[in-house]
């Protein structure tokens, strides 16, 4: 299965082959300019957004969560279309939150507290 993010404009026409042009509007807009899942773009018909959904991979899909330091450090991991996964910690202190999002798989800084880090870089 294919990210809805990782078509092309020319691949939604394809896909929506069939369908009226202006649909390829509606779900390109719903994508990039409204950040809206498919099953969302209720602009759609109902059995569009189904074949769409039947069709395309979630952007992420929540693998784990973990909550440590009495719930004072939230971590998630997500998984990227094609395996790679990624993480996102929730810091809380008393002063501040704090939040580490990763926009690759993998990471180069090597950060002694983050497994991530630890684990290498994979890919972006």
């Amino acid at each position: 299965m294919t990210s809805p993010y990782d078509l092309t404009r020319e691949d939604l026409d394809e896909l929506l082959d069939g369908e009226p042009r202006y649909r390829a509007d509606q779900v390109w807009r719903g994508l990039w300019e409204e950040n809206r899942p498919v099953a969302a773009m209720t602009t759609l018909p109902r059995a569009l957004r189904q074949r769409l959904d039947g069709a395309l991979a979630p952007a992420l899909r929540a693998v784990n969560e973990v909550t440590s330091d009495r719930g004072a450090t939230r971590k998630w991991v997500f998984e990227l279309a094609g395996g790679a996964t990624v993480e996102t910690v929730l810091m809380t202190y008393d002063d501040r939150v704090t939040v580490c999002v990763s926009s690759q798989a993998g990471c180069a800084m090597g950060c002694t507290f983050c497994a991530t880090g630890q684990a290498g870089f994979t890919r972006s």
